[in-house]
């Protein structure tokens, strides 16, 4: 079986999305540069972006599928559509937890980040006042 180039995308992100839809339509859609998109991003233009891929089989449906998409056909408008996914969104909530629960991994250290250099600034300052009083 061999794999052909369905289409290519300038961005990972894009190529993903290209992916996910593929895949929600039952073929077997990968991203080919992945490993390049990862490691050297700056040449994703340069090779001419990021190749979606498809078994030879399928390769009509997909490129079908895509060029729907590029035309918008998959707006989210139709019939099937799931309008019920933003009924419980709240504002500043995410998920169960307010905005003001939500915090970083780093958020301690972020604190003590900031007591050390204010304590060092203070320090300098004090240094340069007691030099210059000499």
């Amino acid at each position: 079986m061999d794999r052909l180039e369905v289409a290519r995308f300038s961005t990972l992100p894009e190529a993903e999305l290209a992916v996910g839809l593929l895949r929600r339509h039952g073929l077997d859609a990968r991203v080919a540069d992945r490993e390049m998109a990862n490691s050297a991003p700056h040449l994703q233009i340069a090779l001419g972006g990021l190749r979606v891929t498809a078994p030879d089989f399928q390769i009509v449906q997909a490129r079908d599928i895509v060029a729907r998409a590029r035309r918008g056909e998959f707006d989210g408008l139709g019939d099937d559509a799931d309008d019920g996914w933003m009924a419980a969104a709240v504002p500043g909530k995410v998920g169960e937890l307010d905005e003001s629960e939500i915090h970083g991994v780093m958020g301690s250290m972020k604190t003590l980040g900031r007591i050390v250099i204010i304590t060092l600034l203070l320090g300098s300052l004090a240094t340069c006042i007691v030099l210059g009083a000499v």
